[in-house]
């Protein structure tokens, strides 16, 4: 029995060869030519998958056709599957030997269909001016491509044009995004061409909301939803759900909002679009936190976290500009040493920025001692007024008051774009020393990893003493959520720790920016501890209110410690002295092998 079916499994492969070989130029070329455009159309549906066995069997039909002229074709195919699949650097390198090979044979049609598609591949790395300039190419050159190929050219520089418009603040550049959006809607309405209808309306919808225009918003998106469906297709209609339900969660209809998330979340769970999966948990936990339902964001929190181990890929597309210098040819030489030069100036204006940058932070340092020196001779003289006259002595505080609010802010500014930048640019040059150094000892390797470690962490607390500088009054709301958000990176620090928030608190509760930020730097001391000595398992913050105070715990099930025989180190005095300058009390609770438990009580 077993020898018939393979003697008959046999036979079926001879006969499937022999129909193969059988195959005549002439149908190949007519094969060709309809597996060509399949595979185009599922391009534009985002259907990878078919387009990827279409791509295949124009592979199988090239031996067949033996010209260079089908090879570069297909090129152009396996060209747009690897920009799709964040393969930005080969895409880029199998596109521009295409679109040379066409512009030497004259064949303009795939000369120009090459550029739209090298046009989309910098829109992938986020050069957005490049993909421009590519599509402006195609549109000025219609005459040699399909109307459309001219028309997604058209629709892509109003994409393009509605990201740089709300970059730049640029209105002219939302309302031609507006007009060139309107131009293809009635093209393809014309062609029935409902892939991109979905699209051009969800991009339409887009720049009404830059433009602030909110009245047609919701309208456009019941078309683009319309539209999508209607083509069956599940990524725009994903997105067109999800831009509905933003725009319902601003104007606060909150379970509206919410059904329209979880609608585009069973789209893209059902089109495997991990990469739209995880924009569509982030815009519904960004609906939980304004519902202030923190108990159900911490759990999405959690398979956010597991879609971004899932989807993480260290693929990069630096490779694309070394890849356009070996295959252009020797017109486009000219161009590269433009590069060159244009690169050589920004060295020397960086240069010349970091000397602004000095000055600019020995101006703010006099200005500090001059506004301090000016604040303590104000209240000299206030003091000898008061008697005087109470009115001017409060007019004067009031001044002053407004004084040292813009002052903060001018610090805070100052720390966020001046430090700041300079700690990002140290890392970045660390990293780029480690790679460097190939030969450099383990120890050296070790002590650069912890430098950048370091200079990070020291990013995160500018951030957050910018974060209470910025503010007159911190709520407790505001107070939580960056207790969450700080829990959310503890979690990617140590993974294998589990962590769990309650609140129970009911009463609105302000606190100064001081007495805000002593409260997040204890919760967040806690926290640390826990993660570094405690060995434990699972690390529960607590708010509670009893008896007009607001109490707050952070406990763990580690291994504990005996209070009696153990010394207190620097950060459990540091908690101690901030609970003293805004009158709360802490409690440390630890016993071996019962984990630990800090508790602050402060008063409301």
């Amino acid at each position: 029995m077993k020898l018939h079916r393979l003697i008959f499994f046999l036979l079926l492969s001879i006969f499937a060869m022999a129909q193969d070989a059988a195959i005549t130029m002439e149908e190949a070329k007519v094969l060709f030519e309809k597996y060509e455009q399949k595979s185009e159309d599922f391009n534009q549906k985002r259907v990878f998958d078919s387009m990827r066995v279409y791509a295949e069997k124009l592979d199988k039909l090239l031996p067949i056709l033996q010209d260079s002229s089908y090879h570069y074709r297909v090129d152009l195919i396996h060209g747009s599957l690897l920009t799709r699949n964040v393969e930005s650097d080969k895409a880029m390198k199998v596109l521009l030997k295409a679109t040379e090979f066409f512009k030497l044979q004259n064949d303009y049609k795939n000369y120009y269909r090459g550029r739209y598609k090298i046009g989309i591949c910098y829109y992938y790395v986020n050069r957005r001016e490049d993909t421009k300039e590519a599509m402006l190419e195609v549109i000025e050159n219609k005459q040699h491509v399909s109307e459309d190929l001219a028309t997604s050219a058209l629709a892509n520089i109003a994409a393009v044009n509605i990201e740089l418009g709300m970059q730049q603040k640029d209105d002219e550049l939302l309302q031609d995004a507006v007009a060139k959006l309107r131009k293809a809607i009635d093209i393809n309405k014309k062609a029935n061409n409902y892939t991109k209808l979905a699209s051009n309306y969800s991009l339409l919808a887009e720049a009404y909301n830059q433009l602030k225009e909110k009245e047609k918003i919701l309208k456009l998106l019941d078309s683009a939803i319309y539209y999508a469906k209607k083509d069956k297709n599940l990524a725009q209609e994903g997105f067109a759900l999800i831009k509905k339900g933003n725009q319902l969660t601003d104007k606060k209809q909150y379970a509206q909002a919410g059904k329209m998330f979880d609608k585009a979340i069973a789209t893209y769970k059902e089109s495997n679009e991990n990469s739209a999966l995880f924009y569509a948990y982030m815009e519904k936990k960004r609906l939980l936190m304004l519902q202030k339902n923190y108990e159900a964001a911490s759990k999405l929190g959690d398979s956010i976290h597991s879609l971004m181990i899932k989807n993480f890929d260290k693929r990069f597309a630096d490779g694309i500009s070394e890849m356009q210098t070996k295959y252009k040819t020797a017109e486009k030489e000219r161009e590269i040493l433009k590069q060159r030069a244009d690169i050589a100036e920004k060295e020397l204006l960086l240069q010349t920025r970091q000397y602004q940058i000095y000055a600019v932070l020995g101006l703010a340092l006099l200005i500090l001692i001059l506004g301090y020196v000016f604040y303590n001779q104000q209240k000299l003289k206030n003091a000898q007024l008061i008697k005087e006259n109470k009115l001017k002595v409060a007019l004067k505080e009031v001044e002053t008051q407004n004084k040292l609010q813009e002052q903060r802010l001018r610090i805070s500014r100052d720390l966020h774009d001046n430090i700041g930048a300079q700690l990002s640019f140290i890392i970045s040059s660390i990293d780029n020393l480690k790679y460097a150094s190939k030969d450099t000892s383990d120890a050296f390797k070790d002590k650069l990893s912890y430098i950048s470690e370091f200079t990070s962490a020291t990013i995160d607390q500018l951030r957050d003493t910018i974060w209470a500088m910025n503010k007159d009054e911190i709520s407790l709301t505001d107070l939580q959520s960056r207790t969450l958000a700080f829990i959310e990176k503890a979690k990617v620090a140590k993974q294998e720790m589990k962590f769990k928030f309650n609140n129970e608190v009911t009463s609105e509760v302000q606190f100064t920016a001081i007495q805000g930020m002593h409260l997040f730097r204890v919760i967040q001391e806690a926290v640390n501890n826990s993660l570094k000595y405690a060995n434990a398992n699972l690390v529960t913050v607590d708010f509670k209110e009893e008896n007009k105070q607001l109490i707050i715990s952070i406990k763990d099930d580690g291994i504990g410690f005996e209070k009696e025989t153990v010394q207190l180190g620097n950060g459990l005095y540091n908690m101690q002295k901030r609970m003293d300058e805004i009158d709360a009390e802490i409690q440390v609770n630890s016993k071996p092998s019962e984990g630990t438990e800090i508790v602050v009580k402060y008063g409301i």
